[in-house]
């Protein structure tokens, strides 16, 4: 500015100066990244892993109790009867012989402790250990053969569940759309080795080795890999995602499950600000238990390996809700829940009911 009088006038009257100042300001701020001011995007079912990631440098600890129940046996699709099952299934260590008891019902009650932690903006890192406990009635049968009922035992096994180690990575992200993979390890941090007492066909009670779906741990070390799609526009949101668990070899009692699949499809819509609610479909796949635990050896179908594994699809509603409607902008709630809609499964084996749970989250 080489002209004195405009700088005199601009010395007496500093206004100009200043709102050039603020529209250079204003064009800076216009240009610079705005990233980090773009709202989350609407949050997957409870059910969705690898989905939600925590911000870069925050912790979120989350509180997730899930129930499930499972009850009427199945030999691939069709209902079986108890008195169908003992009269007609041979054991395994003695094809001679027949079944003299089956599971009627069972509960399973898990409660897991989940740290998620945000590397950077596109990595996160989640930690997960937990209890579980599961309950069974069993129906037993009167003497080596026939179809005379004699009596239920009731009985459980409990402790502590397997733990898991996972990383997510965000390969692709637009204001829309977003790809995020992620891979984990499970740990045998979990007993495989649980016992149960339960009414014989003579009128004893024998302890022993639990079934296998009554252990606790799976005994093995297993790689989980998966990968998720999902999008949101206004209020919608959307996505599907894969997972697997995949045993790297079998554990010290010489077995390991069969491979799961896993296969997630959702869709959402947010309410308000901090209300979503989900629907989501959910596929499983797995095989059947390869190997045997010598230990494992009653006469009841879930004392066969051979009697695991299947599909199943399932239909889930849910709902996040954030705790900033009481004052807790840092804590959210989740739940989830619904029943099995079709199962085709390696039986007979119990089929399952329904499953529900909820998550308590807070962010730190």
């Amino acid at each position: 500015m080489r002209n004195p009088r405009t700088l005199k006038r601009l010395i007496r009257n500093p206004a100009p100066c200043a709102a050039l100042a603020l529209a250079v300001g204003a064009a800076r701020a216009a240009e610079a990244p705005t990233a980090s001011l773009e709202p989350a995007p609407p949050p997957a079912p409870l059910g969705v892993f690898g989905a939600d990631m925590p911000p870069s440098g925050k912790f979120v600890l989350s509180i997730i109790p899930q129930f499930a129940n499972a009850s009427t046996l199945l030999k691939g699709t069709s209902a079986v009867s108890p008195e169908q099952v003992v009269t007609t299934t041979p054991w395994r260590l003695d094809p001679t012989k027949t079944l003299r008891g089956v599971p009627q019902n069972a509960f399973i009650a898990a409660q897991t402790l989940a740290l998620a932690y945000g590397v950077t903006k596109d990595l996160a890192i989640v930690m997960t250990i937990g209890m579980l406990e599961k309950n069974l009635d069993f129906l037993t049968f009167k003497g080596p053969s026939g179809a005379t009922r004699l009596g239920q035992s009731y009985t459980g096994t409990g402790g502590f569940a397997d733990a898991t180690a996972s990383a997510i990575y965000r390969v692709y992200s637009d204001p829309v759309h977003r790809i995020q993979i992620n891979l984990g390890l499970s740990f045998p941090t979990g007993s495989d080795q649980h016992d149960f007492t339960l009414l014989q066909a003579d009128g004893s009670y024998l302890t022993s080795r639990a079934f296998y779906a009554m252990q606790i741990g799976s005994g093995t070390f297993d790689i989980m890999p998966g990968v998720v799609y999902a999008g949101h526009l206004d209020k919608w949101s959307w996505g599907v995602s894969y997972r697997a668990r995949l045993p790297l070899a079998a554990n010290p009692e010489g077995y390991l499950y069969g491979d799961l699949h896993t296969f997630d499809g959702w869709g959402g819509y947010s309410w308000i600000p901090g209300l979503t609610t989900t629907l989501r479909v959910n596929a499983s796949l797995q095989g059947p238990i390869r190997g045997y635990d010598p230990l494992i050896a009653g006469k009841a179908p879930a004392a066969n390996p051979v009697f695991y594994g299947g599909q199943r699809i399932e239909l889930f509603g849910g709902a996040t809700i954030s705790g900033k409607f009481i004052g807790l902008d840092n804590v959210s709630l989740a739940i989830e829940g619904g029943p099995t809609v079709y199962q085709n499964l390696s039986g007979p084996q119990l089929s399952k009911n329904w499953q529900a749970g909820m998550a308590l989250r807070f962010k730190i």
